[in-house]
């Protein structure tokens, strides 16, 4: 890549952004004023903007942290492990990709929630009042590539298909949106499996300590035992109280 592919890179950074906000307020928006009607929240211009920076260049900017690190990295793991990784079927590769990238999530998310340092970062994301797809990547910036960076840089150091890698990156971010959308949908038993948008409104909210940390995969928190299922009736909006849970 030369000086004159910069611009080009910038300009398709920008436009993608664009683009997943638009996508996301197309799908989203309409079913949150559809279905919720005057309990839907109305967008905000400064989660709008979060969503479009993250999505354009914090991924960008996620993606060549990645590249460098795993760069300088598998030089420490043998030859024979990537060889190996690029023989086996896409699907493996794909579904290897989403585990390890969820398991990554699960474990920092949690780890955000007991220790201090890093709930100073995730807080941010719990100032939520609202639940609403606007604000899905209202997040820190420590927060975000923490998260990003850990969840996909085991997949690019095993050499695992990129294509695999992007599929699970637009999957999450899409499916990060619904999640935090408001819509009343729950997926049954399957929400044991699966997370859904009722779940993850549990786990904003002040009824609900120390559960429900994964990102799609909820069966990491059936088996960690820190699984809460939602209940029938709509839970209370989330508050900030500025502290990590300590929880056992």
């Amino acid at each position: 890549m030369n000086s004159q592919d910069l611009p080009k890179l910038a300009l398709g950074a920008f436009v993608s952004g664009l683009v997943f906000v638009a996508i996301s307020a197309l799908i989203f928006w309409p079913l949150e004023e559809l279905l919720e009607g005057e309990k839907a929240a109305r967008p905000k211009f400064k989660d709008i903007a979060y969503l479009w920076f993250y999505q354009s260049y914090g991924l960008w900017i996620g993606a060549g942290i990645i590249y460098e690190l795993a760069f300088l990295l598998r030089g420490f793991l043998p030859h024979t492990w990537s060889v190996f990784v690029k023989q086996q079927p896409f699907w493996l590769q794909a579904a290897v990709a989403l585990l390890m990238a969820e398991v990554w999530v699960y474990s920092v998310h949690r780890l955000a929630h007991r220790w201090a340092f890093l709930w100073r970062f995730h807080k941010v994301h719990h100032t939520l009042v609202e639940m609403t797809w606007s604000a899905s990547s209202r997040q820190h910036p420590v927060d975000f590539f923490l998260t990003i960076v850990g969840a996909n840089l085991p997949a690019m150091l095993l050499g695992i298909d990129l294509r695999s890698i992007a599929l699970f990156i637009l999957l999450e971010r899409l499916y990060t949106v619904m999640l935090h959308s408001n819509l009343n949908l729950d997926w049954g038993w399957f929400s044991k499996i699966v997370a859904s948008p009722n779940l993850h409104r549990l786990h904003h909210s002040p009824t609900c300590r120390g559960k429900n940390y994964a990102g799609i995969l909820s069966l990491l928190d059936v088996l960690a035992n820190t699984y809460q299922s939602p209940p029938s009736t709509r839970v209370p909006e989330p508050t900030l109280d500025g502290k990590p849970e300590v929880v056992s």
